[in-house]
């Protein structure tokens, strides 16, 4: 997992320098994509939508990585806030997931949660969809939800030692760790190339994103959050 860890700390320093002021009165938050090594990244209709998707449309996120690329979707500033991940345990996360199509490696496509303990410092648990997900949902479709599949596994730091959510949560918490507010605190991150790779339904604490625009980002008091 050190290669995944790695990628993190790049990205993350990417998003430093390229990350504009934060969008103001913002009440659905938005989308930021990055990408490197001709990587490609964003909303299409090509791949269509998963058909768990109970919202009308022809849409997902779509990531081609060539050779040595990469590409990353994340929020910042009031986008960020309105996701409301910071700050909290992982006991206290209700949702964290997705819907992916195409390819699918030991280590992307995946959720990379930063989290911080005033004991020992920042950690970072990997929850790649080859470790959680179900089988084909229709179309090639899986659905990767690392909070409720109990058959799920995730990875913390470069420790190769499986976890269950439980598990993750049971050390997290008895380390007095909150998920990390500066410089970020999760990204999507298809990392592993050549790829292509489509992603819908994608879920992280109060909301869901399902298509570009206002009207494709989902409250999670609607229920249909992954």
């Amino acid at each position: 997992m050190r290669r995944l860890a790695v990628f993190t700390v790049a990205f993350t320093a990417a998003f430093m320098v390229l990350a504009t002021s934060a969008n103001a009165a913002l009440t659905r938050p938005k989308l930021s994509f990055i990408k490197s090594g001709g990587a490609t990244i964003g909303w299409s209709s090509t791949g269509g939508s998963s058909p768990a998707d109970p919202y009308p449309n022809t849409q997902s996120i779509r990531i081609n990585a060539p050779a040595g690329g990469g590409a990353s979707a994340y929020t910042y500033g009031a986008s960020e806030a309105l996701v409301d991940i910071r700050g909290r345990a992982l006991s206290a996360i209700d949702h964290l997931g997705f819907d992916s199509k195409g390819y699918l490696g030991n280590g992307a496509p995946r959720i990379s949660l930063g989290t911080h303990s005033s004991n020992d410092g920042d950690h970072t648990y990997f929850l790649s969809a080859f470790y959680c997900h179900t089988g084909d949902i229709g179309g090639g479709w899986r659905t990767s939800d690392f909070i409720h599949d109990t058959s799920c596994v995730v990875f913390r730091d470069t420790n190769p030692t499986p976890l269950t959510w439980a598990q993750a949560v049971a050390i997290a918490d008895a380390n007095s760790e909150t998920v990390v507010a500066n410089p970020n605190d999760w990204f999507l991150i298809q990392d592993e190339s050549p790829a292509t790779v489509n992603v819908d339904r994608l879920s992280v604490e109060h909301w869901m994103w399902v298509s570009s625009g206002f009207s494709g980002r989902v409250n999670c008091n609607t229920g249909n959050c992954v």
